[in-house]
């Protein structure tokens, strides 16, 4: 396998959209520290308009300048290809739109601490790391710049209890979930002598060494370590409380950019350096690799098993919730069970239903969570059922808004989340798991009740104290609208973002 020499050519080639994200975050810095010291705070709203700007910059580095590279490596620590464009292009635009929506949020809720949007692109920064590494260490040294900006955010309203109860419990639990990932790669490293997910896959499929125990001990471990991340069951403890007391802009970033990154990266590892997938890239290097398909009489049963699991306990547990928040938590804990069910078909269609369910739930998630805070006006103020009592009336376009987002959620046509959940249930019926496709249909049904009940509180039922909506911003707007749309076009004409989705999970056959 030959890397590209190091020189600042390859270097933006590879790299381009973290060199523009690092000068973004020095940049910030010093543009806050200016008008701090003078004592002004009339500078946030420009912030937040220059990271939207520059946001947009970076999304179009990827598209236009990385989406036609492939097979381009630096120094075997970070690639470029269609599949680290697309979910690194997916983060940004996540990004893109929580920043949108936290113009206004900063300003209905009084907060006015440049930090904010700093910590926003340091997460961002390393996700796309995070998503560019093919060296296991350097995927952990991303892993820990993302997450730690994002437990500052989540601590961001310091004043209120949940707040820091939420940020405390995801900073412990995360901190598990990233020593397994650790000690998984340092397990592999010992055994190989290499922390390059492709130098691994080589090792460990000749002689019979993948089914020795140190590699099956580092794979669990680097999954478990994942599915923190990925919130499933049973490593999902601490979303509920998290998302509950974090901003609800902040929530809607965990829910969509943290969870795409984690997705992402599960599925480079797993399917790179535990199957059989890089045999079929033409290179002689990687043929040794078709023995890795013993590995799936292990991974696959387990990853069965728990997207069963977290389909029903996320989706029967949300019936339960009173709390919007809450509720929305364990939706996306139910989610990324469906989003499982592709995984655990293990084929082009599964990884390819699995990056279009990606983009659509990142769609309908901020959206929902953008409404969220509005009618909120204050965070905390109206997150019950009961404050969601015939406001369609009060506000029917941030009720029709809601209900958009909900039904897409639910899996209904003609949204983006009906054709998401087709996708992953076709992927795996393929392979034959029509159970597995089944029970997945099942609790689409259980979701749907707690999904429809938010729907009729807001049409059918009296309110029963008055609720006021926080100030709507016009970034806010702006972000909604292009939610709203692209939930809506993705449900009716999904053929073009399916065909780039396939195309970038294909494109990991060329990674090396």
């Amino acid at each position: 396998m030959g890397a590209f020499p190091f020189t600042l050519n390859e270097l933006w080639h590879v790299a381009g959209a973290q060199i523009i994200l690092v000068f973004m975050i020095l940049g910030m810095i010093l543009f806050d520290l200016r008008y701090t010291y003078h004592g002004r705070t009339d500078h946030i709203n420009k912030l937040g308009w220059l990271t939207a700007v520059f946001l947009i910059a970076v999304l179009l580095h990827l598209i236009y300048q990385n989406w036609h590279s492939t097979n381009v490596v630096l120094t075997g620590i970070f690639s470029i290809e269609k599949f680290a464009v697309y979910v690194s292009g997916l983060v940004v635009f996540s990004g893109l739109i929580v920043t949108l929506l936290s113009i206004g949020y900063l300003r209905n809720n009084q907060l006015v601490r440049g930090e904010y949007y700093i910590l926003l692109l340091m997460a961002i920064y390393g996700a796309v790391a995070f998503i560019q590494s093919i060296d296991l260490l350097m995927m952990f040294i991303a892993l820990e710049i993302m997450s730690l900006a994002v437990y500052v955010l989540v601590a961001f309203l310091k004043r209120n209890v949940k707040c820091l109860e939420g940020a405390i419990k995801y900073f412990l639990l995360g901190s598990f979930g990233s020593a397994f990932f650790l000690f998984g790669l340092a397990l592999l490293y010992g055994f190989s002598g290499t922390l390059n997910i492709g130098e691994i896959a080589i090792y460990i499929s000749e002689a019979g060494r993948y089914e020795q125990l140190p590699v099956l001990v580092a794979l669990a471990m680097i999954m478990a370590g994942l599915f923190f991340k990925m919130a499933l069951v049973p490593f999902h403890m601490w979303t509920p409380d998290v998302y509950e007391g974090s901003p609800a802009v902040i929530t809607g970033f965990m829910a969509t950019a943290v969870k795409a990154c984690a997705f992402a990266v599960f599925i480079k590892v797993l399917f790179v350096t535990f199957s059989p997938l890089l045999s079929k890239s033409g290179n002689p290097e990687f043929y040794a690799t078709t023995n890795l398909a013993a590995l799936g009489a292990y991974w696959k049963p387990l990853l069965w098993w728990l997207a069963i699991i977290t389909m029903f306990v996320g989706n029967v547990t949300a019936v339960s919730q009173n709390n919007i928040k809450r509720m929305l938590a364990y939706s996306s804990i139910a989610h990324a069970g469906y989003m499982a069910v592709g995984l655990v078909a293990a084929n082009d269609d599964g990884r390819m239903g699995v990056l279009f369910y990606l983009f659509s739930y990142t769609l309908m998630n901020l959206g929902a969570f953008g409404v969220l805070y509005i009618l909120d006006g204050q965070e905390g103020r109206a997150q019950t059922l009961a404050d969601y009592r015939g406001l369609g009336y009060k506000y029917p376009a941030l009720a029709f808004l809601m209900s958009l987002f909900l039904v897409a959620m639910a899996g209904l046509p003609p949204t983006a989340g009906f054709i998401g959940k087709f996708y992953v249930f076709s992927a795996a019926i393929k392979e034959g798991y029509f159970l597995l496709a089944a029970l997945g249909v099942l609790t689409s049904v259980i979701a749907a009740y707690y999904y429809l009940r938010v729907i009729y509180m807001l049409y059918m039922k009296e309110p029963v104290h008055d609720v006021t909506r926080g100030e709507v911003a016009a970034p806010a707007v702006i972000a909604l609208v292009a939610t709203a749309l692209g939930v809506l076009y993705l449900g009716i004409l999904p053929e073009g973002l399916a065909e780039v989705a396939d195309a970038a999970q294909k494109s990991l056959l060329m990674i090396f």
